[in-house]
């Protein structure tokens, strides 16, 4: 059925870390390369457009990753499905699954373009996003929505191929796509002049080639997109996804509420925060890949019942988190100001993104070592407890200080401190439910152990 089926499966075999690395890199560098949209908008909408625009792509930013990364959260369930079922080499239930994901990529993107066009105005207004932003915003909304389908549907299809073991194609095909939003955001952004409607369907527009390239890819394994009235795929993808899904929901509203915080503050606060989040780009998206590849890694190994190799995995995550997150929080610390400069000449605005970047790179790794641990054990195939560690340590943790601070000292200092507090939080509760997990698990080894001893005997 499939050719990467009749390949040596790496990640279940031979030398664990190097095949860890093998994998971890293609996806790093296609998740830099796909963070590097929003990058390369803001570089040119700050330099063509203005501290204005730049600020009117990122007030917002909070509504576009509720919704797509709430259905990309469902159909994650799925992807984990597809590595335990390759792990396991359970061939004839993969051309099912997948195509099934496939279709619920399509709708999904669907109902996303639906939502977000309708409701962008309610949102833009409840998160006190500046009058002299506004139109700015909703356009760039308006647009951005329009192609999520491509999005959407690229994502869930690089996911596959991941679980299948292949992490270089989605590369490749994102560092096509990733130079055609270049040169398109120079065409309708810097020569065209249309501000940040340019940059968003830029944006779309690489990703919908993107999205072409993929699928190819899959069908030309040897995986049909055939139609099928088997709802047990959907039902399956649906109860590992749901948790995850609702994970996202409420890790979204939580940041809401903090970007709420900082829009309240005016547009030279939203400016250098924003000049943050595309500054520390890198550092999401290696924890991201890290919590992607431990999923996976584990996850296939789960199916091949290599417990040792599973635990293993979490190790290399959490190495490699330590090495390179803390290398580039140490760049970003030291060199901030020149990078800010990058997107703007406004003295306030570079001001606030030093202030602002120097008070929370320090805390990243907390992050990174969440990821690693949610990781291990969603590819076991519990996805509600992650959920509910986050919901406990971010969500609640975030909401609960905003309304604090609100109450007591609001400042934009306070107000950011959210952020690393919550990461901490969150990673001491992973890191003691995870402890908790193993240790069981090897109890669970030792009794069935001693019992096949006893039958023996």
């Amino acid at each position: 059925m499939s050719k990467t089926l009749n390949k040596k499966n790496q990640i279940t075999e031979g030398p664990l870390y190097r095949s860890f690395v093998k994998y971890f890199i293609p996806i790093l560098l296609g998740s830099l390369i796909q963070q590097s949209y929003t990058f390369v908008d803001a570089l040119i909408i700050g330099n063509f457009a203005g501290k204005s625009a730049l600020a009117a792509i990122d007030a917002p930013y909070a509504y576009v990753k509720l919704l797509i990364n709430e259905f990309i959260a469902l159909s994650t369930g799925g992807t984990i499905i597809v590595s335990q079922y390759y792990g396991a080499n359970q061939k004839e239930k993969l051309d099912e699954f997948i195509s099934s994901l496939i279709r619920f990529s399509i709708i999904g993107g669907i109902m996303i373009s639906i939502i977000g066009i309708i409701f962008a105005p309610r949102f833009i207004r409840v998160m006190l996003i500046p009058d002299d932003i506004y139109r700015l915003s909703l356009s760039y909304l308006r647009v951005y929505f329009a192609g999520t389908i491509f999005v959407f549907t690229f994502n869930i299809a690089s996911g596959i191929l991941r679980a299948l073991g292949d992490s270089k194609n989605p590369f490749y095909y994102l560092l096509f796509s990733s130079i055609l939003n270049i040169f398109l955001d120079i065409i309708l952004v810097g020569m065209l002049k249309w501000s940040v409607a340019g940059a968003a369907l830029a944006t779309i527009t690489a990703q919908g080639v993107a999205m072409i390239l993929v699928l190819r890819k899959i069908k030309g394994l040897g995986y049909h997109f055939k139609r099928t009235k088997d709802l047990g795929s959907l039902k399956k993808t649906l109860g590992l996804g749901s948790p995850m899904a609702l994970q996202s929901i409420l890790f979204s509203i939580a940041n809401m509420f903090m970007q709420r915080g900082i829009n309240s503050f005016g547009t030279d606060s939203i400016a250098g925060w924003s000049i943050c989040g595309k500054a520390d780009f890198i550092i999401w998206s290696l924890a991201d890949t890290m919590g992607v590849a431990v999923t996976t890694f584990v996850a296939q190994n789960y199916g091949a019942k290599k417990r040792d190799r599973m635990n293993q995995s979490v190790g290399c995550g959490l190495l490699t988190s330590t090495v390179t997150i803390g290398f580039i929080s140490l760049i970003l610390y030291v060199f901030i100001e020149p990078i800010a400069t990058l997107f703007t000449r406004d003295p306030a605005a570079i001001e606030n993104a030093v202030y602002l970047m120097r008070m929370t790179c320090p805390f990243y790794i907390f992050y990174a070592f969440g990821e690693v641990f949610a990781g291990g054990i969603k590819g076991r195939g519990n996805t509600f407890h992650p959920m509910i560690i986050t919901l406990i340590g971010t969500c609640i943790f975030r909401v609960t200080w905003v309304q604090v601070v609100s109450k007591f000292s609001m400042s934009l200092n306070n107000i950011i401190l959210g952020y690393p507090w919550s990461w901490f939080v969150t990673t001491i509760i992973f890191v003691l439910y995870y402890g908790i997990m193993v240790h069981l698990n090897q109890e669970k080894d030792r009794e069935r152990v001693e019992n096949q001893k006893g039958t023996e005997e």
